[in-house]
């Protein structure tokens, strides 16, 4: 974004990082934020600790980089907090994070790295709760082309009683067998089992999950059931991508996404002193340490989505950064802001990714603003017993993208559907 927006206003609210609303008044990382310069914005402020939602973290003594723990209290690295300094970013590094990547995870990556601006992805999510529609088929009913990417989700395996959404590994190694590209989230349940759920409880009688990472002493605590539930999925979870890596897919995996947002148990707001922010980091770095070291999996290539800076888990275990956008219906604009403001979040530069989104960009404005997004991931239709239009079919009906813009964008000199795709 033009300039940099500083960290709170006098009044003590954090200025927003993404929200921009007319009324000045935005919603982030779970509290109220000002939008920068709007008529209501007091002015900046001046504080001695770091403002992020509801959180006031203090500044580390010089010498940080990111996060302290001393004598029981957590702090941050003062240019960590978002905000507070432009970033010097380094040069984007052509290798995966993973030393040992597969060839086929290598060809990908540098494939990536060749069209990143210049080109954009064509993707679309499958509906990864109900095996009986087929997403791919329904892009290809309006544009007459698939997909270069499908994004998949793990979020029906385990012990839930789904009967439905437990194909999904089989559905990505058949789209990377008919030349596509393949995504990765974990909508990421309950591990103690206690619910079936991944949003965060509000009550006593909610269904919801009241799941914390368990931290103890600024690390995992690795002697609780919580971290125990945690690891048993975790390696659920590793069995299936084994599968993948046996087919030599590669998988641009998205795990722990919309961290900053709140509404997720591995993003939850807490009570115990620990930042959230900086409790997300020990789970991410854990997960990559156990999938990469101890599963040997060297099909992965790792999609940062956390949505604020100090979620960033460090340039040594993310590949690509990506952001999530829904924003209202029909609007086509490039996103080039929140393009900026994701390209930021790195010490090292990385390809910038849009990995969820209800508008597609309309590709003469992404190449006008430069704003190149790596590749755009419509949602997929939730309103599953209808066609029409729909605020919950992302794809299917015209409440966000009209059938011509859909066909304007997959038939773009600018966009790369499947048939486009080399062979890796």
């Amino acid at each position: 974004m033009p300039g940099l927006t500083p960290n709170a206003a006098s009044n003590g609210s954090p200025y927003c990082r993404y929200d921009s609303a007319a009324s000045g008044w935005g919603w982030e990382n779970g509290a109220s934020c000002v939008v920068y310069q709007s008529a209501i914005d007091p002015g900046a402020g001046s504080f001695d600790h770091c403002k992020v939602g509801k959180e006031e973290i203090a500044y580390c003594a010089d010498g940080a980089e990111q996060w302290g723990f001393a004598n029981g209290r957590y702090c941050i690295a003062r240019d960590f907090c978002p905000g507070n300094a432009h970033k010097t970013q380094a040069e984007q590094s052509q290798a995966l994070v993973t030393a040992t990547a597969s060839e086929a995870s290598q060809a990908v990556f540098a494939y990536l790295n060749r069209i990143w601006g210049r080109k954009m992805l064509a993707g679309q999510m499958d509906l990864t709760w109900d095996d009986s529609i087929d997403m791919r088929q329904r892009v290809i009913d309006v544009t007459g082309k698939s997909p270069a990417i499908m994004g998949y989700d793990f979020m029906n395996y385990g012990a839930y009683g789904s009967i439905s959404g437990l194909t999904q590994t089989e559905e990505a190694i058949a789209q990377w067998d008919a030349g596509g590209l393949v995504t990765f989230a974990w909508h990421w349940r309950d591990p103690s089992g206690e619910t079936a759920n991944f949003y965060v409880g509000q009550s006593e009688a909610s269904k919801n999950t009241n799941f914390t990472i368990p931290v103890k002493d600024a690390e995992l605590d690795r002697q609780s059931e919580a971290f125990i539930a945690i690891e048993h999925d975790v390696d659920l979870i590793a069995s299936e991508l084994q599968k993948l890596a046996q087919a030599n897919v590669p998988v641009l995996w998205r795990p722990l996404h919309e961290a900053a947002g709140g509404w997720f148990w591995w993003g939850r707001e807490r009570t115990d002193g620990v930042p959230a922010g900086y409790a997300q980091t020990l789970l991410w770095r854990y997960m990559y340490d156990r999938l990469t070291n101890y599963h040997g999996l060297n099909n992965l290539i790792w999609v940062w989505n956390g949505q604020n800076a100090i979620w960033y888990p460090g340039d040594d275990v993310v590949d690509i950064v990506s952001t999530d956008i829904y924003d209202g219906e029909r609007n086509t604009e490039s996103q080039i802001d929140y393009y900026q403001l994701t390209a930021a979040y790195p010490h090292q530069e990385k390809m910038v990714a849009l990995s969820e989104n209800s508008n597609i960009p309309d590709p003469d404005l992404m190449q006008a603003d430069g704003a190149w997004w790596l590749w755009f991931m419509v949602w997929n239709d939730g309103a599953v017993n209808t066609t029409e239009d729909h605020s919950s079919n992302f794809w299917t009906g015209e409440y966000y993208n009209t059938d011509a813009h859909k066909k304007h964008v997959y038939n773009h000199e600018l966009v790369i559907t499947q048939d486009e795709l080399p062979s890796f």
